[in-house]
């Protein structure tokens, strides 16, 4: 039998190489970091939001419906579906408090209200020396003086960037403006009209617009773009300085900025994290400014149910526990205890290198006590009698003792009369007396 004849179509087809299957895309990684798993799904709203044909500019309210939406989607992903420890308990917490603040940004003016608000509300008013010198430069309200002097605080760094000569850096003046002499004060709401009029506004200590500018500008959170990270860098945070940074921070919003502490403002509850509320109090009486009716308590209970929604203190316990923890930690770091001072031993007398020629003298033999020693060991009680003669303690008194050695003298024995049997010796028997 032949063989099969070969055809050239399967010839070519065999010796052609096999092709190979095109290798499948690669996957996404799934991020596993809150703030990446945050980032994704913000960014997803974004371009959900931008496709939108009837969409308009984004404003800030839209922006901030859109950072707590894809919060909480993070949050419930992250954190709803497992047995959280005391420590994730705490970050968790601290998270929803940061990416609150990047949702509402509390170091921009708009926080700054109108001098014309209610009296329940607290504002900022120009004091009375600066509202010409305000006026001369077009500022009219405290809100936008501040914002002139960030303005120019601003351009005042990016001109010192530019510059490269050390020299001209030197020689460069820009004029700082008027903001230094343009002073504000902090006027508390108020629950009634007595205590508006018991505000007095000679003692309220003035601050000026540059220093205001100043807090906001460098607020602690301003640059924050992680809030995960941010929390976790303060439940590990252990380094003196940082602490120390952050307890100047606390401290220029109590004296320049006390607009943040307001209870609509959330950096009143990153500010608490590092100062007590007593603390914050003594600085706000310290520059004069009266809080009745608004305390610190009531405002920090206020901001927990409206911005963060926590309103049991069961809620609320992770955050007030970790407070209570970092401010101990804030103040170890900045007052450290003093350290206990050990005293030196006396040092030992210096030996002479030459022998000693004085004899030695021979001990001086104790003195003898004045008064001996007392006894010691089992002394026996005393005895009580028992017959109708006398129920007393017979017990003789003492020998006198003296503190010259003598012949001790014979211990008197005494002895009991006999009882009598004769007449008299009863009551029922009187004696014959006739």
């Amino acid at each position: 039998m032949s063989p099969a004849p070969i055809i050239q179509a399967d010839a070519a087809a065999s010796l052609s190489p096999p092709q190979q299957a095109a290798p499948p895309c690669a996957a996404t990684p799934i991020p596993t970091h809150f703030d990446d798993i945050f980032h994704d799904k913000f960014m997803h709203i974004i371009s959900e939001w931008k496709n939108d044909p009837a969409r308009g500019q984004l404003t800030q309210k839209e922006r901030k419906r859109f950072i707590e939406t894809a919060f909480l989607e993070t949050d419930e992903l992250y954190f709803g579906k497992r047995q959280l420890s005391d420590q994730e308990i705490k970050l968790r917490a601290l998270t929803k408090v940061f990416y609150k603040v990047l949702a509402e940004e509390p170091w921009s003016e708009d926080w700054i209200r109108s001098p014309d608000v209610e009296r329940k509300l607290s504002k900022f008013e120009m004091h009375k020396d600066s509202v010409a010198l305000a006026a001369e430069h077009g500022l009219v309200t405290p809100r936008d003086a501040v914002k002139a002097a960030r303005e120019a605080s601003l351009k005042h760094e990016k001109a010192l960037k530019d510059i490269k000569d050390p020299k001209a850096l030197k020689d460069m003046k820009i004029n700082p403006g008027p903001y230094d002499e343009i002073e504000i004060i902090y006027i508390a709401g108020t629950v009634s009209s007595t205590a508006t009029n018991r505000i007095d506004r000679e003692n309220i200590y003035p601050v000026s617009v540059s220093s205001v500018a100043n807090v906001l500008q460098n607020h602690i959170c301003r640059d924050m773009v992680r809030p995960f990270s941010m929390a976790e860098r303060l439940v590990n945070c252990s380094d003196t300085k940082e602490l120390e940074d952050m307890r100047r921070f606390a401290c220029n919003v109590c004296d320049f900025a006390p607009h943040l502490l307001d209870n609509d403002n959330v950096s009143l509850l990153v500010v608490l994290l590092i100062l007590s509320r007593s603390e914050c109090c003594r600085r706000f009486e310290n520059n004069g400014i009266r809080i009745e009716g608004s305390t610190i308590s009531h405002r920090k209970a206020e901001c927990m149910k409206n911005k963060m929604g926590w309103k049991t203190s069961e809620e609320k316990k992770p955050y007030d526990n970790f407070a209570n923890e970092f401010q101990t930690r804030v103040k170890n770091a900045c007052f450290p205890a003093p350290r206990p001072i050990r005293l030196a031993g006396r040092k030992p007398p210096r030996k002479s290198s030459t022998p000693a020629t004085t004899p030695a003298t021979p001990a001086t033999p104790s003195t003898p006590p004045v008064y001996p020693p007392p006894p010691m060991g089992y002394m026996a009680s005393p005895q009580v009698r028992n017959d109708s003669v006398n129920t007393g303690i017979n017990i003789p008194a003492p020998s006198m003792q003296s503190i010259y050695s003598q012949t001790a003298a014979p211990a008197v024995k005494t002895q009991r009369a006999r009882a009598s049997t004769g007449a008299g010796s009863s009551a029922v028997e009187p004696m014959d007396l006739s």
